[in-house]
């Protein structure tokens, strides 16, 4: 036994703590998952919708490296898609590339402050965006985007980043809590 093994023992979680922590995330993507689609929709006129799933995306990509985080993002994207009423797996794959570029920039730079996290939510609203454009051109003629389009995409990750201080304080409160943090 080294000495990092001797100072840094692997606890593992119980059952209840990880049952906890899936309703946890449960409770926090079927509230995303409504206020996006229907209150914040009808409060903004459709315009500018902050994308709260994507921000819990980004909190599994940067909290969640496992089979687990990874199937709760493709679930979240898919049941978006159902919601809203777009191209069924279009989201799914969005959230899906945003979640594993998260992760991986997360496996290599240290990621455990508010800056680091509001980039990510900004950079991973970017991301979201030109995924979703590419798999359109992909399926569907897309003559071009218009300037409006890159408008709206800038705003949005622009809420995102404002928004995710917020989502990650109630999440790390709500884990604390639970007693899972």
């Amino acid at each position: 036994m080294n000495l990092y093994q001797a100072t840094h023992a692997q606890v593992t979680p119980s059952l209840a703590s990880e049952l906890r922590l899936f309703g946890i995330y449960c409770a926090a993507g079927i509230l995303a998952l409504l206020l996006q689609t229907t209150v914040l929709h009808q409060l903004t006129g459709g315009r500018v919708i902050p994308d709260l799933v994507l921000i819990l995306c980004v909190y599994l990509g940067l909290h969640e490296h496992n089979v687990a985080g990874v199937t709760g993002v493709f679930l979240l994207g898919y049941l978006l898609d159902s919601f809203s009423g777009s191209l069924v797996g279009l989201n799914a794959f969005a959230m899906t590339t945003v979640y594993v570029v998260v992760y991986l920039a997360s496996r290599r730079l240290w990621m455990d402050n508010a800056l680091s996290a509001v980039a990510m939510a900004f950079l991973g609203s970017l991301l979201k965006g030109v995924a979703i454009v590419v798999a359109l051109a992909a399926y569907l003629t897309v003559d071009r985007v218009t300037f409006q389009a890159a408008q709206i995409l800038l705003a949005e990750a622009l809420l995102a980043a404002a928004l995710t201080p917020g989502v990650f304080a109630i999440l790390r409160r709500a884990k604390r809590f639970a007693g899972v943090a």
